[in-house]
């Protein structure tokens, strides 16, 4: 039996400290789900400002958890190795030159690994920039819309200066492109666009029936998220991402997912131990094979840190799954906003004040 009593004195607190929270922040709407579990389960939804609790929104780098639900399922199959490099299923000329440096390719030493780890070294497509123009990332934000194909995803990865060679980077380094082409190999594996995939292993499994891969532009469905309080309408650049970084889901529907990942149920569980090689990205926040791990720093350095997440989130949009295994306590939500990339662990880490 789940609890579920709106007029519980626990949800009473997390209802008041959620509403804080939003004010404080000065957040214009963002939905939140708990889910705790006890001999008797805890079960909880909220939200703040004009956005419903079922309320579609997107996930954006949200769906790196799904990507590696799927590369650790190939894996147990005999399908890939974490190590294998990613030219031995992405073998057309196209993939050549991804990173060159002093003259020399070094795509194939790029593993399936660097990819998840975020220290492939490649660079990020959506920091191009040609002549005068803003890049990708710089438009997207100040809600200039537009649209891109893969190959303008490759062209434009080539045209940088890459990083580091893969794996020589003792920080993580966000590159878009790492989730396009662990997308493509995935489709390689399984010859199948990557949505269908989606579809068979995640969301018709699961009964995430309000998830989807966004490719229609004139879809309103999803909410906008925001940049300094201006919402970002951009359907042509959410289409472009593609299964890879496009998915529309909701608090439930992730709840179902995040739920399915850490109880084992999409993968063996002993899997997860080989993923939590933790590589520094700033502010308590940390990067395993396409999993995030928070720790709220303390103010002292002899100061105890603060409780684990682990999960990810959307940095582009503020979506979030986290689990939080000292409280065995799932979270799941979005702040939608743009503007600060920690503030759904903050919201999290807010919240555990009140349990």
């Amino acid at each position: 039996m789940t609890t579920t009593d709106r007029e519980s004195p626990i949800f009473t607190a997390w209802n008041k400290a959620l509403n804080q929270f939003s004010n404080q922040k000065k957040i214009p709407g963002l939905v939140l789900s708990i889910y705790k579990e006890n001999s008797e389960p805890l079960l909880w939804s909220g939200t703040t400002g004009d956005v419903s609790l079922d309320q579609p929104y997107y996930i954006t780098e949200l769906g790196n958890l799904h990507l590696l639900a799927i590369v650790l399922k190939l894996k147990v199959r005999g399908l890939l190795k974490m190590d294998q490099p990613i030219t031995d299923f992405l073998i057309e000329k196209d993939y050549e030159g991804l990173i060159n440096i002093r003259g020399k390719d070094y795509t194939p030493e790029i593993t399936i690994s660097h990819l998840l780890s975020q220290n492939s070294g490649i660079p990020d497509f959506l920091n191009y920039s040609k002549d005068k123009e803003n890049p990708l990332k710089e438009d997207l934000i100040s809600g200039v819309d537009q649209a891109w194909n893969y190959a303008e995803v490759l062209k434009r990865t080539k045209s940088q200066k890459p990083d580091f060679q893969p794996g020589q980077s003792k920080k993580r380094v966000y590159s878009s492109t790492n989730d396009q082409l662990l997308g493509k190999v995935i489709e390689s594996i399984n010859g199948e666009p990557l949505e269908k995939t989606l579809n068979d292993f995640h969301f018709r499994r699961l009964s995430m029936n309000q998830t989807y891969v966004y490719k229609d532009p004139n879809d309103r469905t999803p909410s906008l998220f925001s940049y300094k309080n201006n919402p970002l309408n951009s359907p042509l650049a959410m289409v472009s991402f593609g299964a890879s970084g496009g998915i529309v889901s909701t608090a439930k529907d992730c709840l179902s997912f995040v739920k399915a990942f850490f109880h084992g149920h999409l993968f063996p569980l002993s899997e997860l131990e080989n993923i939590k090689q933790w590589l520094p990205i700033k502010q308590g926040l940390s990067q395993g094979k396409g999993l995030l791990r928070y720790q709220k720093p303390g103010i002292l350095l002899t100061a105890t840190k603060g409780p684990e997440i682990i999960g990810n989130s959307g940095f582009t949009s503020g979506a979030f799954s986290f689990y939080l295994p000292e409280f065995q306590t799932f979270m799941t939500g979005t702040t939608n906003q743009h503007d600060d990339p920690l503030l759904p662990y903050k919201l999290a880490s807010n919240m555990l004040k009140h349990f």
